[in-house]
């Protein structure tokens, strides 16, 4: 490699680094709230939470490398503008198209790492992730109903208990059941103790000296049932995941699976078309490393003026416009207006045509103008300036 493409990818590889950081930061924070949750108020150790922590990274990564690749170019190329250090590599022969060269060969790496992140790891570490949490779920879940505390984290039921012992056994249990909405009822209780069968999914609460309250047939009507014992079955599916997440969501399927269902659906005359944008938005993300490779070095030529900072929010306000771009493609392509290739290139095609235009600009030094604007404001205050001057000598 010639000195010019190290100094080059010097400059860019600290400000890539610390954009990949951020970004993943930003987007775990919520993820970060809830697993720590599992340490401090379930008892979980540390070490599962850590693997949880590294079973959600790579899509993360799918998503904050592409980002990353456009902040290093802003920043680098702006810093390069900023100290004209770009001029004195034009005066010795070099072009833009040649100093762009280090930043699309470290575009090109962060292409293979994303791809192999997003058609492999990520899909099977999301399912890894799920796995893991139903296990920690299954043998903690005793942990999880803290005394005199009305503990909702069961869908549609609430558990209220006055002491919890170290053996699970409760005593002064109330339970408001919602599970059916057409019958909710009431459970009083002095005795209980709880029971998780991690083969099943199920937790069992045995209650013992008891009764029922909820409504009659009639309306106006009250019904009160005692017992000497009852045992009340609940499925930990429904506290840690969404209904009808139980089996494979579009993102944990492998490429095979996800063409395997959708020709399936499309046998039974149902909608395929979020399968299909999941299977082709797998190949055309990593491609955005690429793009972004490309239009990072002239917006940080244009933007050298306010700083880094201006480099971040450039690249915030790119990646925004992809990931709203890519978005909608999903959601026309779901409800059957665009086909599924268009929807997930959508992103790639309209930046990646903005990334060509100003790359041509500023490698012929023009202004970048995509719609006029500055030349129509320019000729706009022109012609008030002269009215203003004639009015001034008709006075």
């Amino acid at each position: 490699m010639k000195i010019i493409d190290r100094y080059i990818l010097k400059e860019m590889l600290p400000p890539f680094f610390l954009g990949l950081l951020l970004f993943t930061f930003v987007l775990l924070i919520n993820r970060i709230f809830k697993l720590t949750d599992l340490i401090i108020n379930k008892g979980v150790a540390v070490v599962p939470v850590l693997k949880l922590f590294t079973y959600i990274m790579p899509s993360f990564f799918t998503l904050t490398i592409p980002m990353a690749v456009l902040l290093s170019a802003l920043i680098a190329f702006g810093r390069l503008s900023t100290d004209s250090e770009i001029i004195a590599l034009k005066a010795t022969g070099f072009s833009l198209p040649r100093m762009v060269m280090p930043a699309l060969a470290l575009s090109f790496v962060a292409m293979i790492v994303t791809g192999y992140f997003s058609l492999y790891l990520a899909p099977a570490k999301a399912r890894t992730f799920k796995r893991d949490l139903f296990i920690l779920a299954k043998t903690r879940t005793a942990i999880s109903i803290e005394d005199e505390v009305f503990n909702d984290s069961f869908k549609n039921l609430v558990i209220y208990t006055q002491k919890t012992t170290p053996d699970n056994e409760m005593e002064g249990v109330f339970i408001s059941d919602e599970r059916n909405p057409a019958e909710p009822y009431i459970i009083i209780a002095k005795k209980g103790a709880l029971d998780v069968d991690p083969a099943s999914g199920y937790a069992y609460l045995s209650l013992e000296k008891g009764s029922i309250h909820k409504k009659g047939l009639k309306a106006s009507s009250y019904q009160e049932i005692t017992f000497d014992t009852n045992k009340l079955s609940i499925n930990l599916f429904d506290k840690f995941f969404a209904e009808g997440d139980i089996a494979k969501s579009r993102r944990e399927m492998t490429l095979t699976e996800l063409t395997d269902k959708a020709a399936e659906m499309k046998a039974k005359g149902e909608n395929a078309n979020p399968l299909l944008t999941e299977y082709y938005k797998r190949f055309t993300i990593p491609l955005a490393c690429l793009i972004f490779g490309l239009i990072g070095p002239p917006l940080g030529l244009y933007s050298r003026r306010s700083g880094k900072s201006s480099g971040l929010t450039v690249a915030l306000a790119v990646f925004a416009a992809y990931y709203l771009l890519m978005k909608g493609g999903e959601n026309l392509s779901s409800e059957g207006h665009f086909p599924p290739l268009l929807a997930a290139l959508m992103p790639n095609l309209i930046v990646g045509a903005f990334g060509i235009y100003v790359f041509i600009n500023s490698a012929r030094e023009r202004v970048l103008d995509p719609f006029g604007l500055k030349a129509s404001f320019a000729r706009w205050m022109r012609l008030r300036n002269v009215k203003a001057m004639r009015s001034r000598y008709d006075r």
